[in-house]
């Protein structure tokens, strides 16, 4: 039975099932897991087919009615007990109890469509209703993604009918929903352009892996189409593979004659192609001249001033989604970085005509993209630097003559960074209060339109509550809006729309209201507090996890971590080549594991914290507490190694917020310390040394209390008072309510 074997493939179907790439990035592990991904793709829809074709009824019309009347009946009775958004269970309800007989009764009655194509109709109805069983029991976000399948559905069968063109049918799913429409057409010699098709959208989803997914499978159809996609999703990563030695993909390369690949081919014999390569679209239509970004590049503001123009110029022409903008914003951030914002970090002791020197010749624009390309790395007082020379262009015109000039470019980003920066006032003070309405409404608008970023929109928009409540009268203003994008939706039938905007006006209540988080969101777990005993093993014991990277300044955060730990009378220390292990002196022991910084050039610090997990699997310990000291680069690794057992989880590093979707989906139960912008062990190891403290003495962690006593430790610095103000406690993370009442409270 086709059910049977859906059963059987759960654990494949999750695998290749389509998540949003922030949310997910965990699920690729290696290059071997990734090698599984790509391949498990393939194999879940060819194999679909096969066991399909052993399933199928052939007899005729009457028995392929009756099995999809079972199917029917079943199905129905099914989706009673699965615990998701009302509003797609109406919607599922009314496909199978009213459409499925309209499409049905159709087919049986149309005398232009042969008996054999009839009962190839109908059991496709069958198979639908089979496939939708997938989306439901995982009961993820795929399931928003089910209406628009059902009405793509119904034109696809009548394309397939009556043998019209249904190619651009496909264009505006996502892969899920094409992958779902292959599955259900297995038995049409379409089918096999529907996998290819669905084959396409899942591999370009994750495009840092087409390169290795066209090494595996050199032959696929739209092996072009996907060299062509990944040339503009990370151009200097082409430009090394050419320099390698890859047979199958210089092939490939050299015999495919799209202009924009022809000039990377000629670009990796070129020294200077990490300079050149943002420009590759430009160079390859010859609109650019290499000696020209060549000059430009020997000034630093130059160089950054042509990438911006660059940008500015090929937006106004095409859609922000057309990929050749890819590798411009990628050069913009990497060089807002290396050219003004590590300096300006550096520089926080100086005075601000020292500190801000490298910016005071750059343009309104050139400052608004260093601020919402680098929204990870500046410190509090670097922003407040760049926004405040960013306002003193607008003494005269109103400020939102800025999203004008810019195309409202990053307008979400400069948005929610003023707000979460507490400098939103005063910029909405600086034009008309209608305008500044109309921004806040742009701002919180539109945010259902795409289901892989939807969720991470309604949690950045929470995050920017605070911000907005600060502002006299916008209190009300910001529950209206809410109110109104929800009944826009609600009209619009967009089911995942409906459901952010209701999250969001639940979440925004209870934040303008006095009681306190845990009383309200009693339903969702108390995060104002961490029970000691809820951190025990069955031996008492509590297991940490810290994670270390071998780069200097994991090295340096080491060796500072480790001074902590020199009190013999409390603290007994251990090491191995490849790990430490320090255990407190009481009874029911702190256990902490942390790996050694080892060269990380060498992935020597990769092969430390593999052997040292591999070890704690073996004796069954299971870490409750995992901290991140890395760079947020590093983050991707840490997440790697993310156990279900973690009931706390400490990202120590620049935009750990970010990470918050991909913990709760492996621990959904865990307490999160994040900081929204820069890490710095100068809170990290304060904020570990009290937690360790606090459990020492068999104490729970309060987080009020907590946080109370570490400002009053950093009160007296003023620099790291403020970087303390961007960590983010559990019993403040609204964002992760927003993600909690998702999740598991349809």
């Amino acid at each position: 039975m086709v059910i049977l074997y859906y059963s059987k493939m759960n654990i494949l179907f999750r695998c290749v099932s389509p998540r949003p790439a922030k949310v997910y990035k965990r699920a690729f592990h290696s290059s071997s897991y990734v090698l599984f991904y790509t391949t498990a793709a393939i194999f879940f829809l060819f194999l679909t087919v096969l066991t399909l074709q052993g399933n199928a009824q052939t007899s005729g019309t009457a028995e392929a009615s009756d099995a999809l009347k079972k199917e029917q009946a079943s199905f129905l009775d099914y989706i009673r007990s699965v615990p998701v958004d009302a509003n797609i269970v109406a919607r599922l309800n009314r496909f199978i109890s009213i459409e499925v007989d309209s499409i049905h009764k159709g087919v049986i009655k149309d005398s232009l469509v042969p008996d054999p194509d009839k009962a190839k109709a109908i059991r496709s109805l069958k198979y639908l209703i089979q496939e939708l069983c997938q989306p439901l029991s995982l009961q993820k976000i795929e399931i928003y993604n089910i209406p628009e399948a059902l009405e793509c559905y119904k034109k696809l069968l009548a394309a397939l009918l009556y043998h019209t063109e249904y190619k651009d049918l496909l264009i505006p799913l996502g892969p899920a929903q094409s992958q779902l429409l292959a599955a259900v057409f297995w038995q049409y010699q379409e089918s096999e352009l529907l996998t290819d098709i669905a084959i396409y959208k899942r591999v370009v989803s994750s495009p840092e892996f087409i390169l290795l997914f066209l090494e595996i499978h050199p032959g696929y159809r739209f092996a072009d189409s996907l060299l062509q996609y990944t040339v503009n999703y990370n151009p200097l990563k082409i430009v090394n593979t050419l320099q390698q030695d890859e047979p199958v993909l210089d092939e490939l390369f050299h015999k495919n004659q799209n202009i924009y690949v022809q000039q990377f081919v000629r670009l990796s014999s070129d020294p200077n192609a990490s300079t050149l390569v943002p420009f590759i679209i430009q160079l390859a239509e010859k609109r650019m001249a290499t000696e020209d970004i060549l000059e430009k590049r020997r000034e630093s503001a130059s160089y950054f001033q042509l990438l911006v123009n660059t940008l500015q110029k090929e937006k106004a022409g095409s859609s922000d989604s057309v990929p050749i903008l890819t590798p411009l914003r990628k050069a913009i951030k990497e060089k807002s970085i290396s050219f003004y914002v590590n300096q300006i970090n550096e520089l926080h002791a100086a005075p601000d005509n020292i500190r801000f020197a490298s910016v005071k010749e750059l343009r309104i624009q050139d400052i608004y993209y260093i601020i919402t390309s680098c929204e990870e790395e500046l410190y509090t007082s670097s922003y407040l630097g760049l926004y405040s020379r960013l306002m003193k262009h607008f003494s005269t015109p109103s400020a939102d003559s800025l999203f004008r000039l810019l195309q409202y470019d990053n307008f979400p980003q400069f948005i929610r960074m003023a707000a979460n920066y507490n400098t939103l006032a005063d910029f909405l003070s600086c034009m008309p209060r209608e305008t500044s309405i109309g921004l806040l409404k742009r701002f919180m608008s539109g945010i259902e339109r795409d289901t892989h970023t939807g969720l991470e929109k309604a949690m950045d928009v929470a995050d920017s509550y605070a911000g907005f409540s600060a502002i006299p009268g916008y209190t009300t203003l910001i529950g209206d809006e809410l109110r109104a994008n929800f009944e826009r939706c609600r009209s619009g039938q967009s089911y995942f729309g409906m459901r952010l905007y209701s999250i969001l006006l639940k979440v925004y209540d209870q934040v303008n209201q006095d009681t306190a988080l845990k009383k309200s969101w009693s339903n969702l777990g108390n995060y104002d507090i961490l029970e000691y005993k809820a951190l025990q093993n069955k031996k008492g014991e509590i297991i940490q996890l810290i994670l270390f990277y071998g780069d200097e300044d994991g090295i340096a955060s080491y060796n500072n971590f480790i001074k902590r730990f020199n009190d013999a009378g409390k603290w007994n220390i251990t090491k191995n080549r490849f790990w430490v292990t320090i255990r407190s002196v009481s009874e029911q022991p702190i256990i902490i594991y942390a790996n050694l910084p080892l060269d990380n050039y060498l992935k020597l610090d990769l092969e430390a914290q593999d052997s040292l997990i591999t070890y704690l699997k073996q004796r069954s310990e299971d870490p409750v507490i995992l901290i991140h000291r890395g760079h947020s680069y590093h983050l991707d690794e840490t997440m790697k190694r993310m156990q279900p057992s973690v009931k706390l989880a400490i990202l120590g590093s620049c935009g750990g917020s970010n990470n918050i979707i991909s913990i709760a989906n492996i621990s959904p139960d865990a307490q999160i310390i994040v900081s929204k912008k820069m890490g710095s062990m100068l809170i990290n190891d304060p904020i570990l040394e009290l937690i360790n403290e606090t459990l020492y003495d068999h104490n729970d962690l309060i987080w009020t209390e907590v946080w109370g006593k570490l400002r009053n430790r950093f009160r007296s610095d003023e620099f790291a008072l403020n970087l303390f103000n961007e960590y983010i406690p559990p019993s403040k993370n609204v964002s992760l309510f927003v993600l909690k009442l998702f999740n598991f409270f349809p």
